[in-house]
């Protein structure tokens, strides 16, 4: 009976002994490991990666030709992989998105698209511009149109000859991209010894030094120029020089259908002219091959440039080049 008693006894002293040891409040539970001396992750760099392109035409056969294959994504598809490893890419709409949008015959000049091909322009990440000399062959109501149903698929554009859609911005990984886009293939400005001259081209300019300071990347998209001419005109390259000095940091031409060769100036790059994207002129090796570049940027800096060649086949349908 004795022996009985003692060992609950023992078991109550070892206990108290140990409790200590083993209770919420020891030293064990309140550990905290010695961090001082861990080294501080070093952030990553914002970067944003950009596409341009040149005339985007989905009028005449690019939209004939969807419409006979049933199939949107046709004119995409040879260059859909390369768009989506971008953040985005700008070109140059060069039709008037409307419903109905008639047939557009071979050798006609009055461009419409067909609006199923709007996922395509959501999904391929593009950026817009509709100043140029085809964006209002339906009047204002294809204008309208076109405002309306790239605003339905949330696909970004600009066209600085309106207010209300003169500006416009997207934001990147923390770097800003600010938009403006003319138009002077309609309103062709008066040219003096190789210099541009008319009130467009001032307003511009002021265009410029309003914005400027409000983004880090200022991007001016022109329709100018001849076409099919072999490299840009002198009072074009001016007129890019002044631009640039005005505080746009990214020229991107469009309109001659061919491709141009571009310049760095002070730092800032010129695409005179990127030649047909998706359009229907098949009828020349330069009309049926151009470039889609790739700019990887930081904040203040052009950190990558990389040319893809490509090629339109089917005569709606480009396609990167491969090198052997």
């Amino acid at each position: 009976m004795k022996k009985l008693l003692i060992i609950p006894i023992l078991l109550a002293l070892l206990t108290v002994f140990f409790w200590p040891k083993f209770s919420l409040t020891s030293p064990l539970s309140s550990f905290k490991p010695d961090i001082s001396n861990t080294p501080t992750p070093t952030p990553k760099p914002s970067q944003a990666i950009i596409g341009l392109a040149g005339d985007l035409g989905l009028g005449r056969h690019i939209t004939s030709t969807a419409r006979l294959k049933n199939d949107f994504t046709w004119s995409f598809g040879g260059v859909a992989s390369w768009l989506q490893q971008n953040d985005l890419n700008i070109a140059n709409l060069e039709s008037p998105i409307t419903d109905p949008c008639p047939e557009g015959l071979t050798g006609t000049f009055t461009f419409c698209g067909d609006k199923r091909f709007l996922p395509q322009l959501s999904q391929n990440k593009f950026i817009l511009t509709l100043a140029n000399n085809h964006i209002l062959n339906y009047g204002q109501s294809g204008l309208k149109q076109t405002y309306d149903f790239l605003s339905q698929y949330q696909i970004p554009f600009y066209y600085s000859h309106q207010d209300d859609y003169k500006f416009t911005t997207q934001t990147i990984d923390n770097i800003s991209f600010g938009f403006l886009g003319y138009d002077l293939v309609t309103y062709p400005p008066s040219i003096a010894n190789n210099i541009a001259q008319s009130e467009l081209i001032e307003q511009i300019i002021s265009d410029i030094s309003q914005y400027n300071n409000q983004v880090d990347w200022l991007v001016i998209s022109l329709h100018w120029g001849n076409e099919y001419l072999p490299q840009a005109e002198t009072w074009r390259i001016n007129l890019a020089h002044r631009l640039i000095d005005a505080g746009a940091d990214i020229i991107h031409g469009h309109h001659p259908h061919v491709i141009q060769p571009s310049e760095i100036y002070k730092d800032k790059p010129i695409f005179y002219s990127l030649g047909n994207f998706i359009f229907d002129q098949s009828w020349s090796y330069e009309t049926s091959h151009s470039h889609l570049i790739r700019l990887t940027l930081s904040q203040n800096s052009i950190l990558d440039t990389n040319i893809a060649p490509i090629t339109i086949r089917n005569n709606s349908r480009p396609e990167i080049e491969t090198i052997d």
